[in-house]
């Protein structure tokens, strides 16, 4: 079982490490760029003319690997056209190996109106995709995939989400952006279908909750920069069946400050509640972004580190604040060897508030920009009067 183990892990380096790779002026990435250097390299643009651009994703892709699934080929094909008021169009398909499952996700958008002060977009999404449940804090699966294979173990939920959404975003002044989307989704569990053998943790639910579900889910949220976004979420019943029905509304700050002869101060405040829940499950709880790599699509900065995935997920409120001052005035940052090579030190502390987490606490420091794309962290935390780590953690660098 090791050797097949170790097998599974050299097969799944070698498929992370893509062969091709381009790199063109593009106005803007066609794809999200997450939070890890470009040590994998994940796609090929290629600019047509002037007015149609292409970006490819190569077969090793991400995910690699999860127990669902078992061994995964997938890819990506993403196209925008012209720019006055560009129209983008993507399709990331894959295919299941063990499972002999192929499903893909597409995406398209739209503006209707564009200048350089406000603009309308209309966004449509939809189709059948395995998704992780900690949603909207995605990790990367790439990552995810190895530690699936060296440790035999599955760190997430998984669930088959059948939907199709649609979405306004108005931008007003280059300042102020107006979301609204309505989205249905059939949400199904599924259990481990391949390398039972390998002792894998089962994708279950924790405690009694159940995954399958249909909702109709509709958002609006207003955001004034990275500052501030106020998000308001309501679940419909009746539509095709819907279950869902729940009111719940969301606050975040983010803000940077420069402190002379200090550094730099980031401060991420975080607060919801579920205002109304007649019916909600678990999919639709709220689920902080933490994880055992920081190899994410959410910021470095406003993540846990040691936090346990669902363990603490929450139907009620949350309060969540973190902080981080980076500084190349502070103890390693003064040498000289530290300093040609632009490597600041990093002093950061999270704080969680539930009706569970009275209060979850953890405080770290970290060297930034190591071989310009690293960061070097070593963590500790307090819950319910005990300590927790330390840990040390390689991750991707937050500047």
């Amino acid at each position: 079982m090791l050797k097949l183990r170790l097998f599974g892990l050299f097969l799944a380096i070698n498929l992370n490490l893509n062969l091709l790779y381009a790199n063109t002026s593009l106005s803007r990435p066609l794809v999200p760029i997450d939070s890890f250097p470009g040590v994998f390299l994940d796609s090929v643009h290629i600019r047509v003319n002037n007015h149609w651009d292409i970006s490819l994703s190569p077969i090793s892709n991400v995910p690699l690997f999860n127990p669902i699934d078992g061994f995964l080929l997938q890819t990506g094909f993403t196209t925008r056209f012209n720019y006055d008021k560009p129209v983008e169009f993507s399709l990331k398909p894959r295919y299941a190996i063990q499972r002999k499952a192929l499903y893909a996700v597409a995406e398209l958008s739209a503006f209707i109106y564009k200048d350089n002060f406000k603009s309308i977009q209309l966004l449509f999404s939809g189709g059948n995709f395995l998704t992780q449940v900690n949603q909207p804090f995605i990790k990367n699966e790439q990552i995810i995939s190895i530690i699936n294979v060296f440790d035999g173990v599955n760190p997430l939920l998984f669930i088959e989400k059948k939907f199709f959404k649609i979405q306004l975003k108005q931008t007003v002044f280059s300042k102020f952006i107006l979301q609204a989307s309505s989205e249905f989704s059939d949400r199904t569990y599924l259990d481990n279908h391949s390398f039972q053998r390998w002792n894998f943790k089962r994708n279950e639910p924790l405690e009694s909750f159940n995954l399958n579900d249909k909702a109709f889910i509709n958002s609006f949220s207003l955001s004034y920069l990275s500052f501030f976004t106020l998000t308001y979420k309501k679940g419909l019943s009746g539509y095709m069946k819907s279950e869902s029905n729940f009111d719940y509304l969301e606050m975040d700050l983010s803000q940077s400050f420069v402190i002379n002869k200090l550094g730099r101060l980031d401060m991420n405040l975080s607060s919801g509640k579920f205002i109304q829940q007649e019916f909600l499950h678990f999919n639709d709880f709220y689920h902080f972004p933490t994880g055992r790599t920081l190899k994410t699509l959410h910021p470095i900065i406003s993540t846990f580190r040691l936090l346990p995935y669902y363990e603490f997920s929450t139907n009620n409120y949350f309060h969540r604040l973190h902080l981080q001052i980076q500084t190349d005035n502070f103890l390693l940052s003064r040498l000289t060897v530290f300093k040609k090579s632009n490597i600041p030190e990093n002093l950061f502390i999270n704080i969680a508030f539930t009706d569970k987490l009275k209060p979850y606490l953890e405080m770290g420091y970290a060297l930034d920009n190591i071989l310009k794309n690293f960061r070097l962290e070593i963590v500790s935390g307090r819950y319910d009067g005990k300590w927790l780590g330390p840990r040390i953690i390689l991750g991707p660098t937050s500047l």
